[in-house]
């Protein structure tokens, strides 16, 4: 069999090689705009990530004072507020605006305690941590108090009963619930332990800053006690209506009091007048005030008013109370309550104030001190209803 000739290699043509030049170039070309293509997609997904897992959490809802309160913090709130309030939440939108408000206030009480030098240490937070869920590392000693019924002992004093041991919570009772609330609120809104221990430092620095602004509550005031006589103006009652023809007219209540009589300005003020006269011709007054006065509270105890201060009575009231001396007794005093004979009984230029109204004194000076300091402060509000988070239960365009 004859073997075959080996052709020899053609010569590539000037034209094949312009073209496998073209095409070459071509699919570099083609490679470099995918490789482009590729890395804007990729740079176009990293910012959308940047975007909404480092910016956009970080975007200010509120700047105080030119400190900012993240987006990611007020929503981890918000949701926090929400599950507290379960199935009581009917206003989503308007309980976020006031953990906005209430988050611009916990920033100015950081500031200003910062300023004043008042801090809180980690020990005191873990205590009071401790102190909500009923735990005490060091339960108090009860204080024994007398037995309502003492039984004698012989050769001594009647014994003595403590009050009631409450039932301790353990240590590992208190773990137990902590941790379980921590993994409620981890679930629900997203709170860490860190976040519910600077929810706890705040409050702590709120309450020495309160402390602090209230130190110098008065304690004592003028005061003065006085007894008063009123007589009301009573309105007729509208007319009832009648009952349907062959229904049964409904049968007064026997133990009702009985409806007073109307009386208007005029026979109010001729009323008055008569007590005056009679409290002028030597009648008691408190007999008087059981007789005539239209203020029950005060009617039964001779129309006694007890010890009170500047600004706890309607400002005729008032003013006619601190101007009188001792023993003297008022012209008519007309009011909103009607007309009055009052006589003030005593007074006293520096009377102490009793708890309920010291505390009332402190309540309404830390408010006003509160109030200044927002309004002394730069705040500058960015909220918007997307700085929200889902709302639980309710679609976003029901809100």
């Amino acid at each position: 069999m004859a073997k075959r000739r080996k052709e020899a290699p053609r010569e590539v043509t000037r034209k094949e090689t312009t073209r496998k030049r073209r095409d070459t170039e071509r699919n570099r070309r083609v490679i470099i705009g995918l490789i482009a293509v590729g890395a804007l997609l990729i740079s176009l997904l990293g910012a959308g990530i940047i975007q909404e897992l480092v910016l956009k959490p970080r975007q200010p809802v509120a700047m105080v004072n030119g400190q900012r309160i993240a987006s990611n913090d007020y929503g981890k709130r918000v949701r926090f507020s929400w599950s507290q309030a379960g199935d009581q939440l009917t206003d989503p939108e308007g309980t976020g605006l006031q953990v906005l408000d209430q988050m611009i206030d916990e920033a100015l009480i950081r500031q200003e305690a910062q300023k004043r030098g008042i801090t809180v240490n980690p020990d005191d937070v873990t205590l009071a941590i401790e102190r909500s869920f009923g735990y005490q590392r060091t339960p108090p000693t009860p204080a024994p108090t007398p037995s309502p019924e003492p039984s004698p002992t012989p050769g001594g004093p009647p014994t003595a009963t403590p009050f009631p041991t409450p039932t301790p919570v353990t240590f590992e009772a208190f773990d137990k619930a902590y941790k379980d609330y921590l993994a409620r609120v981890k679930t629900t809104a997203g709170l860490t332990e860190a976040d519910l221990r600077t929810l706890v430092e705040v409050d702590l620095l709120q309450e020495k800053l309160y402390e602090e602004v209230v130190k110098d509550a008065p304690t004592t005031e003028e005061q003065v006690r006085a007894r008063h006589i009123l007589v009301r103006v009573i309105e007729p009652l509208p007319t009832a209506t009648p009952a349907p023809t062959g229904q049964p007219t409904p049968t007064p209540d026997p133990g009702a009091s009985p409806t007073p009589a109307p009386r208007d300005e005029a026979q109010a003020l001729v009323r008055i007048i008569e007590v005056q006269q009679k409290l002028g011709a030597g009648a008691d007054f408190a007999e008087l005030a059981l007789e005539y006065s239209d203020d029950p509270g005060s009617a039964a105890e001779g129309g006694d008013l007890g010890w009170f201060g500047r600004g706890r009575m309607v400002p005729e009231f008032d003013q006619a109370a601190f101007s009188l001396e001792p023993g003297k007794l008022s012209d008519p005093i007309k009011t909103t309550y009607g007309y009055h004979l009052l006589e003030v009984l005593e007074k006293d230029s520096a009377r102490p104030v009793d708890d309920f109204t010291l505390a009332q004194t402190k309540y309404n000076m830390y408010n006003e001190w509160l109030t200044d300091l927002r309004a002394q402060a730069v705040i500058e509000r960015s909220w918007t209803l997307d700085k929200l988070p889902p709302t639980p239960g309710v679609a976003r365009s029901q809100r």
